[in-house]
Formats: C-alpha cells, sequence, structure tokens
C-alpha cells in the first residue's frame, strides 16, 4: 500500500487553465475519462511562461481571476497519478516540482462554488510575464497573432 491519500475522497473534480483547456491538448481527456463540466474561475495570478501558463495564489489581489475549465474525473487516483507525471508534480517531494497540486475554490459561471483539484506554478518567475485578463488563450493567441490571413490574426 502507498503512502498516498485517497485523492477520490477529496474531490473528483479538475480545474484547467491553460494547454489542457479545449482547443490545446485534448488527448488526455480521453486518456484519464475526463468529463468537462463548465467554465469557472479561481482566485490567481496567470503568468505566461512561454510554452505553457502557470498560476499562482499568493500574491494575487481579491479581484485577479484566471479563467478555466472545471473537469469531473472518472478514475480521480489514475488520472491525477497521470496528470502529476505531465505537470512534473512529485508528492512526494513537492518543492522540487515544477507544478504542486492543490485544492482550489472554483467559481463557476453561475455564482455557485466547487472545490478542485488544479496544478499552480511552483518555480521561479525571473522569465515570467503577467497575463492581466487571466485568460491563458489571450496570451496564446498574440503569440501566434504572426500568422496573419486576409488581414485578420488567426
Amino acid at each position: 500500500m502507498s503512502g498516498r491519500p485517497n485523492v477520490a475522497k477529496s474531490t473528483p473534480l479538475l480545474f484547467v487553465y491553460g494547454t489542457l483547456m479545449k482547443g490545446f491538448r485534448e488527448d488526455w481527456q480521453r486518456k484519464v475519462e475526463a468529463e468537462f463540466v463548465r467554465i469557472g474561475t479561481i482566485r490567481a495570478r496567470l503568468y505566461d511562461l512561454g510554452d505553457y501558463p502557470g498560476a499562482r495564489v499568493p500574491g494575487a489581489e481579491p479581484g485577479q481571476r484566471v479563467s478555466g475549465e472545471l473537469y469531473r474525473l472518472r478514475d480521480p487516483n489514475l488520472a491525477l497519478k497521470i496528470l502529476d507525471k505531465y505537470e512534473e508534480f512529485s508528492p512526494l517531494d513537492p518543492k522540487k516540482s515544477l507544478f504542486v497540486r492543490e485544492l482550489v475554490s472554483v467559481t463557476l459561471e453561475d455564482g455557485r462554488k466547487k472545490r478542485a483539484w488544479a496544478y499552480l506554478y511552483n518555480r521561479g518567475m525571473a522569465n515570467a510575464t503577467l497575463i492581466p485578463t487571466g485568460r491563458y488563450r489571450d496570451s496564446a493567441n498574440s503569440r501566434h497573432s504572426s500568422l496573419v490571413v486576409g488581414g485578420h490574426a488567426r
């Protein structure tokens, strides 16, 4: 028996705000049997780290929100084990992890709140750029705006 807690008893929900959202990398949803629930936000600051974003809760002002998607995990223990590896999170050594998995309060579009797991950035911010809107799509789209078709960025 491993020393890992049974995460399913905490919550089967996962909040994602970056490359795991629809339109980026969707293969994980099938792999871990995740079902989209709805759009939501968490109180945090969002940073562009180059190839992916990172959210940080410490230092977030009351109005600073990060937008993302809430998913229900069919088998949370298995799903989070797979996602921990993807997010470079080691439950046995969180201080050395790229991201840490924490429970956050997600505010849904209708105002309800849900507890969910989220992967929060766990490294230095020297090369990070704040995304003031809290929406990763804004930053990702601006990075790819050099693809212009008919005078409009795609």
